[in-house]
């Protein structure tokens, strides 16, 4: 028996099952993004998929750390932030509440009128820490027939 025609294909099969995690990435509904020294701010849609016409809504969490198991920052967290939503070269900004049940959470109302995507933009101040003009690129918005039945 030939162990050249055996080896090489278990080789390459190891080389995809290792590499295949690291070149395979799925789609994040909500993105975390670090603000030196000590801020996180965690984007994402309320619903997803967001779908056309559909009153949804934009979450972002604030944390005192580096990941979203670190402290959030609650209450008038965005008291110094501008968030704006922006589609094709239309703006608009948002206004959000507090979460009165989960600390660090905050909402604004969007019904998303167009296919496609959707960018969340921030800027401001958070604790005392500057964050500069930083886009979020949203979770496709889709059309409801694909999930219509019957």
């Amino acid at each position: 028996m030939n162990t050249k025609k055996i080896i090489i294909p278990v080789i390459l099969a190891l080389v995809v099952v290792i590499i295949a995690p690291y070149a395979l990435h799925p789609a994040e509904a909500h993105i975390l993004k670090n603000f030196a020294p000590h801020v996180s701010v965690k984007i994402g849609w309320d619903s997803e998929p967001p779908l056309v016409g559909d009153t949804n809504k934009i979450y972002v969490y604030l944390y005192n750390g580096t990941d979203d198991t670190a402290p959030p920052i609650a209450g008038n967290g965005l008291d110094n932030m501008t968030i704006t939503i922006q589609y094709g070269g239309q703006t608009k900004k948002l206004s959000f509440d507090a979460s009165d049940d989960t600390p660090g959470l905050y909402s604004s109302a969007v019904i998303p009128t167009q296919l496609g995507t959707y960018n969340t933009i921030i800027q401001g101040t958070i604790n005392g820490v500057s964050i500069p003009a930083t886009t979020y690129p949203m979770q496709e918005v889709e059309a409801k027939d694909k999930y219509n039945f019957p």
